[in-house]
């Protein structure tokens, strides 16, 4: 983790940063801390929602997450899920994951509880999108 204290402030600064490196060095924690840390910083968003698509009815809950992680596949995904769990541990911040191959529907259910970051993949990300199941106007 030690090569990527370099990359925290570029995150920080909200500047786009690009990092590879061998697995377990630290690259989901160097991002993950400077997104999470504006959000705790920030405390629970109390803003207005977006009001709804009327060209686009839906009949599930959407979901507006303020911070989107994509990968490229299932299993990248879910490693993400999993770490930012770790950091979200007991906080007033929710992650949920969505990719192909697995139940829309409890990916859904689960989504409709309140989502503030979202790891997706992007096929799953689409479906989702197209039935009115996330919204990313809140995404920065």
């Amino acid at each position: 983790m030690d090569q990527y204290r370099n990359g925290i402030p570029v995150s920080v600064a909200k500047r786009d940063l690009m990092a590879c490196a061998q697995t377990g060095s630290g690259k989901t924690a160097a991002f993950l801390f400077p997104v999470l840390s504006f959000l705790y910083s920030r405390g629970p968003y109390a803003g207005p929602l977006p009001a709804p698509d009327p060209d686009r009815p839906s009949e599930f809950k959407t979901a507006y997450p303020e911070v989107l992680i994509m990968a490229p596949t299932r299993e990248l995904a879910t490693q993400i899920f999993d770490e930012t769990c770790k950091f979200c541990y007991r906080s007033f911040i929710r992650p949920c994951v969505v990719y192909g191959g697995a139940d829309m529907g409890s990916q859904q259910y689960e989504i409709e509880k309140g989502c503030n970051v979202l790891v997706a993949t992007p096929g799953r990300l689409l479906a989702m999108l197209n039935r009115g199941s996330i919204g990313l106007d809140l995404v920065q």
